[in-house]
Formats: structure tokens, sequence, C-alpha cells
């Protein structure tokens, strides 16, 4: 049976099985926040490769209704003295149907975010605005995903509610991660 992902807190409050209400407090909870800072360029572009890449993360957001693409645009406009100027900003859409992808925020920025910092850890940057919750795991496109990193995420989300530590609670957690680049 094919579950409807579009569920809302009352619709399992109203007589919904325990698969339908454990869904929607997963998607209350859970949000899928992924950085890509070509997505607006490769929406717009007319190189093929590019609109696939387009489409597939916009086939992915449809498939997917927690998951939501944060990229930076960049828009021209006309300034007062004639001239056009560069603004940024940070967008964060979400996929529905039909409407394709839908823009939910969007936040001005001071400048180009490389221009201010580098481009790996500002493309994180801009997207921590769209996050909310306890807990934010920032986790690198070649960065692998295998079970052990899985056992492991039970134990990291007990240090933050760990009374171990009295008053000081930690708020930021390190963790070695595993690299992978090149072929396999």
């Amino acid at each position: 049976a094919k579950l409807d992902r579009q569920r809302t807190t009352t619709s399992y409050q109203e007589g919904g099985n325990i698969v339908d209400m454990a869904l929607a407090i997963a998607d209350i909870k859970f949000t899928y926040v992924v950085s890509c800072q070509v997505y607006g360029m490769q929406k717009v572009s007319k190189n093929l490769k590019d609109k696939a890449c387009y489409l597939n993360i916009l086939n992915l957001m449809i498939m997917y209704p927690s998951l939501r693409i944060a990229y930076i645009d960049e828009v021209e406009a006309p300034t007062k003295n004639g001239t056009t100027e560069k603004t940024y900003y940070s967008v964060l859409v979400k996929g529905v149907g039909e409407k394709y992808d839908e823009e939910i925020y969007r936040i001005k920025l001071p400048g180009k975010p490389t221009d201010i910092g580098e481009g790996k850890p500002e493309n994180q940057n801009h997207a921590i605005i769209f996050t909310r919750g306890e807990a934010l795991q920032a986790i690198d496109m070649n960065q692998d995903n295998y079970l052990e990193e899985a056992f492991k995420m039970r134990n990291v989300l007990e240090e933050f509610g760990s009374d171990k530590y009295g008053k000081s609670k930690p708020t930021i957690l390190g963790l070695r991660e595993h690299i992978f680049t090149g072929r396999y």
C-alpha cells in the first residue's frame, strides 16, 4: 500500500493508524536540507547536462517531500545610475507536484558568498539559516555513509542530552570523517 507523504498532525489524530502517525511525526521533526550552490544556474541553463542535473534534483524533491534544496541565486538589477548590479540571495525550495520547485524562503546576502570566505564552508553556511531543531548534521558530498556511521549516530545524539556535563552541555560535537574521493 502506498502511503500519502503529505500528512499533517491532525490527519493521524483523527483516527489514522500507527504507521501514519509515526510518519507524520517524522515529517514534522525531520527535514533534509541539501546545499547546492549551482542549482539556480542549472535551472536556467541551456546546457543539456546542466538541465539534466536540475531535473534529477527536481525529481528527488518531488519523490521525497522532506527534501529541501538551498542554493545561491544571483540576480542582476538596475541601479539608480543606469548600470546593473548583482545581488545574491540564499534560496530554499521544495518539490511540489505540478508546480515543480516552490520557493519557501529567499534571504538577501551581503555579497557574493565565496568572496566572503571559502567556497565549501560558505556553501554550508548559507544553508544553515534554513535548518532548525536540536541537532544538525553536516556531511560533505564525498563523505560516504556506511553502516558504522549509522550505528554511531544514536550515541552522538545522546551526548547532547546527557546529564554528565552538568549545566555546560556541548553545543558542537566534532567527529572523525572518512572522505572518499576518486574511484572505488
